[in-house]
């Protein structure tokens, strides 16, 4: 990552004052707290979209996921997450 791009972004003023108060803590530039969390992100966003893909793989081989299938992954989801009862899921 040794070639740089600069951007000019608008975020919420809230997020830009945790944003600020963060880099301050952590004594860096908001540069570089930014770069952490967009690679933290996109690292995540790649686990996620290769489990959709899988999904949709065995989905395409096996048949589609039952309503019990689909309920027992939830529940497992709920349960690694550390949710009761799907609070602080969001609907899709």
């Amino acid at each position: 990552m040794s070639d740089k791009a600069k951007l000019s972004i608008s975020i919420d003023e809230e997020l830009s004052a945790t944003l600020r108060a963060i880099a301050a803590q952590r004594q860096e530039q908001i540069s570089t707290v930014v770069t952490h969390a967009l690679v933290d992100y996109f690292a995540h966003e790649q686990r996620r979209l290769d489990g959709l893909a899988a999904m949709a793989e065995y989905q395409h081989e096996h048949g589609a996921f039952t309503a019990d299938e689909r309920r027992a992954a939830s529940e497992r989801v709920d349960e690694l997450m550390g949710w009761t009862s799907g609070a602080g899921r969001q609907s899709a």
